[in-house]
C-alpha cells in the first residue's frame, strides 16, 4: 500500500561517518537523500534544510525509528492540510470512543511551519526533537485535527518506535508472529494481534520515553570478562546497561578487553571504548583526560583488579561511581556498592552519611531478560545434567562419568549463546559458583557447586544457606562413585521459590544518586 499524496521521498540524515552505508543504500534504491553537515543534535534544522533543499511545499515527517506507518492515514493528513491552508500543521484526533490512533512518528506541516518552528526553537532541547514547539505554543501555531482510518485506532496506548533493544525485540515478536499467521507486518494487523495477545505489550512496556526537557546521563560500564572470569558478569552488566537505557533513557558505553564480550555488546547496539584503554589504569592522570565525560561510571571488575588509593581524584565532582559485587578497600571511594546476590557478609546499608551506601540481597539479583522470559514459560526438562566448568580436566572427568551413566549430560566448553535455553531444559547445573546459580534457581534447575577456590566455596555455602537450599558440592578429592551420588542427590531436590529480576530496583537506586542534594 503506497501513499498517493506524496510526490517525492527524501532520506534526511546527518553527515556522520556511521551514516555512510545508509546513504549508499538510499542511492542504490533510487531514493533522494540529504546529509546535514551541522550539529547532529540540531534535528529541527536538519529537517528544515532538507525541506528547503528540495523545495517542499508540504512536509511529511516519517521518523526512521517508527516502521509501522499507514499510507491511507498519511494521505488523509496531507489532503486535510491542502484543504485547510490556513492551518500550520495537522494532528490526529481521538475517535468516538476516546481511543487514539496508533500511528506514531508521522507529522504533516507546511515548509513555512518548519522554518518558523526552527527559528523559534531557541534552546537545545527544542532543537533535538521533532518540533515540540508546535504543541507547546498553540498561540503561535494553528493545528487542524482530523480523524484517521478506524483500523489504526486501538483501545490501548503503546509505543511503536524503536529506540531501545526491548523495542526491537517487541517488533521482532510482532513480525514473527504475524508471519506465522500469514499476516502482513502492518499497523492494522499489529493492532489486531495485540488485541488477541496483549502479553506481547509487556516486552517493551517498561521503556521510558524521554521528555523534551529531561536530562540524560552518560554511563560508562567498565567490565572484566572472559578467561577464568567467565561470561556471567558480561550477561548481568549487559542487562543492567540495557535497563538503564530503557527505563531512564541513559546511553551506555562499555570498556572491556575481551573480544567475545565486545562482539556480544556491539550486537545489541552498545558503543565501546578502544581496547587499549584497560580497567587497571583507567583512572590514571594520563588516561582520564582522554576519556569522554561520563556522568556515571559502573565498575564490575575481577577480584584481581584493584584501584590505587585516591583513584577517584581525577574524576569530575559530579561523576557518580557504582561498584558491582566488590567490598574492598578501594571501593570505599565509590558512591554506591551493589552486591547482586545473597553472599555478602554485610547488611544492606542505605543510611545517609559517608559513602558508599551498600545494597545486597535477592532484591538486587540481576536476571537477564532471556532468563526472566523463560520463567514465564513451561520448558520440558529433557537434560538431567548441564555442566559448565572452565578446566579441561574437570570436563574430562564429567565425560568419563557420562559414558557410564544413563543420565542425559550436556557439557558446555566455551561461551554458549543458547545457554539460557539449555539451563531451562536442565534438572541440575554443575558449575563453579557464579551468576548462573541465580539463573538456575529462577528456572527451577538445581545448582551443584564444584568450587574453583576457597572464595567460591565460601560464597556457595552462603548462597545455599540464605536461599534455604540444601548445599550440594563436589569435594576436592573427588571419587567417581561420589560424583554419581552427588548428582543423584541433586536430581531429587527442588529449588523452591522463584527468583525475580531485581534490576529495576538497582536502576531506581542509581537514579536516586542524582536526586540527592
Amino acid at each position: 500500500m503506497k501513499c498517493r499524496e506524496i510526490d517525492q521521498i527524501v532520506l534526511a540524515t546527518s553527515a556522520e561517518s556511521e551514516n555512510a552505508p545508509l546513504l549508499s543504500w538510499s542511492t542504490a534504491q533510487g531514493i533522494s537523500s540529504y546529509s546535514y553537515p551541522g550539529d547532529v543534535n540540531r534535528v529541527t534544522t536538519r529537517l528544515r534544510r532538507a525541506a528547503e533543499n528540495f523545495s517542499a511545499d508540504i512536509c511529511v515527517l516519517v521518523s526512521g525509528d517508527c516502521p509501522l506507518i499507514h499510507a491511507p492515514a498519511i494521505d488523509r493528513m496531507v489532503s486535510a492540510l491542502k484543504r485547510h491552508p490556513e492551518a500550520d500543521f495537522i494532528a490526529a484526533t481521538s475517535d468516538s470512543h476516546g481511543c487514539l490512533p496508533a500511528l506514531q512518528g508521522v507529522s504533516v506541516a507546511w515548509r513555512r511551519t518548519w522554518q518558523r518552528a526552527d527559528d523559534l526553537s531557541d534552546r537545545q532541547p527544542l532543537k533535538e526533537h521533532h518540533f515540540p514547539i508546535l504543541y507547546q505554543r498553540p498561540d503561535l501555531f494553528t493545528c487542524h485535527q482530523v480523524t484517521l482510518p478506524k483500523e489504526i485506532y486501538a483501545p490501548f496506548h503503546h509505543r511503536y518506535s524503536i529506540d531501545t533493544w526491548a523495542d526491537l525485540e517487541f517488533h521482532n515478536a510482532l513480525y514473527n508472529t504475524l508471519a506465522d499467521k500469514n499476516s502482513p507486518y502492518s499497523l492494522p494487523a499489529a493492532i489486531e494481534l495485540l488485541r488477541q495477545d496483549p502479553s506481547l505489550l509487556a516486552i517493551n512496556s517498561h521503556v521510558h520515553q524521554k521528555g523534551v526537557e529531561e536530562q540524560s546521563r552518560k554511563v560508562l560500564m567498565v567490565m572484566d570478562a572472559g578467561g577464568d572470569y567467565g561470561y556471567g558478569h558480561l550477561m548481568r552488566s549487559r542487562e543492567l546497561a540495557l535497563q538503564l537505557t530503557e527505563r531512564l533513557g541513559w546511553p551506555c558505553t562499555f570498556l572491556t578487553g575481551d573480544q567475545e564480550a565486545r562482539s556480544s555488546l556491539r550486537a545489541v547496539g552498545f558503543r565501546l571504548l578502544p581496547r587499549e584503554i584497560t580497567p587497571p589504569d583507567l583512572f590514571t592522570p594520563e588516561k582520564i583526560p582522554r576519556l569522554p565525560f561520563f556522568d556515571l561510571i559502573i565498575l564490575d571488575l575481577n577480584s584481581n583488579n584493584t584501584l590505587p588509593a585516591g583513584w577517584r581524584g581525577g574524576l569530575s565532582r559530579t561523576t557518580k561511581v557504582v561498584v558491582l559485587d566488590r567490598l574492598n578497600d578501594w571501593t570505599q571511594e565509590s558512591d554506591l556498592v551493589i552486591i547482586p546476590g545473597v553472599t555478602a557478609q554485610i547488611q544492606t546499608n542505605k543510611t545517609t552519611g559517608a559513602p558508599p551506601a551498600i545494597l545486597a540481597g535477592r532484591d538486587y539479583v540481576i536476571l537477564r531478560r532471556e532468563i526472566s522470559r523463560l520463567t514465564r514459560n513451561k520448558v520440558a526438562k529433557d537434560i538431567d545434567l548441564l555442566v559448565y566448568l572452565h578446566h579441561k580436566w574437570q570436563q574430562d572427568v564429567i565425560r568419563k562419568f557420562a559414558g557410564k551413566t544413563d543420565l542425559s549430560v550436556h557439557v558446555i566448553e566455551q561461551q554458549c549463546t543458547n545457554f539460557h535455553h539449555l539451563l531451562a531444559r536442565s534438572r541440575v547445573l554443575l558449575s563453579g559458583f557464579g551468576v548462573s546459580f541465580y539463573e538456575a534457581v529462577a528456572l527451577g534447575t538445581y545448582p551443584v557447586t564444584w568450587p574453583f577456590s576457597a572464595a567460591h566455596d565460601r560464597d556457595a555455602r552462603s548462597f545455599y544457606r540464605n536461599l534455604g537450599l540444601k548445599p550440594i558440592m563436589v569435594p576436592d578429592d573427588l571419587r567417581e562413585d561420589e560424583l554419581a551420588t552427588t548428582i543423584n542427590m541433586a536430581l531429587g531436590e527442588q529449588t523452591g521459590d522463584t527468583m525475580k529480576d531485581g534490576t529495576p530496583n538497582i536502576v531506581r537506586e542509581i537514579k536516586s544518586l542524582f536526586e540527592q542534594p
